[in-house]
């Protein structure tokens, strides 16, 4: 029992760095996230004004070939995405295969997002739990300092997980109303081009 203990602690011990680093990673990956957030928030007028054209064209019995000159004028976001597919495939015979594609990206980008959201306080947690086996232990032995120094881990562990939690589960709602938004306009407008509109 005594060699389980050890052991346990040990494994414990050993994976109390790479948690902490871990949790560093993800904040910076965080920021990087974050960044690119705010870059897409300062490009959603210009994503509003494609999808706006769009929209009259579709309104006004445009076809496919006047809105994908609409959609190439865009520079940002989703419509853009659109347009670099297109011109990869070929144009707009695979259409409806560029929409799919668009659709496992926006899944792709939500999904690392979602992964953040879970993953970030199950480490702040873990970042909590290990250090407490050595504090308590200083706290047997009147060692105030051990005591101190890992609880201090603990708590910053704790406070960086669910504030990276708490980030990402933010900025996956932001994109995934923005995303889903624009997806199902797209998808309405392009496969819907040709189609009469009715008054």
């Amino acid at each position: 029992m005594k060699l389980l203990e050890q052991l346990l602690s040990l494994i414990s011990e050993a994976v109390l760095l790479p948690t902490l680093a871990a949790i560093i990673i993800l904040v910076a990956w965080s920021a990087v996230l974050l960044g690119g957030l705010l870059r897409e928030w300062l490009g959603r007028r210009q994503v509003g004004a494609v999808m706006t054209a769009l929209r009259r064209a579709h309104v006004e019995g445009g076809d496919q070939v006047r809105m994908l000159s609409i959609l190439s004028t865009a520079t940002t976001g989703l419509p853009a995405r659109l347009h670099q597919l297109l011109a990869q495939w070929g144009g707009a015979g695979d259409l409806a295969h560029c929409l799919v594609d668009l659709e496992i990206e926006v899944a792709a980008t939500l999904s690392r997002l979602t992964w953040m959201t879970r993953i970030a306080p199950m480490l702040g947690l873990m970042g909590t739990l290990i250090p407490l086996g050595p504090a308590l232990t200083g706290l047997a032995s009147g060692d105030l300092a051990t005591l101190s120094s890992n609880l201090v881990v603990a708590f910053t562990a704790t406070v960086v997980g669910v504030l990276l939690g708490c980030c990402s589960y933010t900025m996956n709602l932001v994109r995934k109303n923005w995303y889903q938004r624009d997806l199902s306009t797209l998808e309405h407008l392009f496969t819907n081009a040709n189609k009469p509109v009715l008054p």
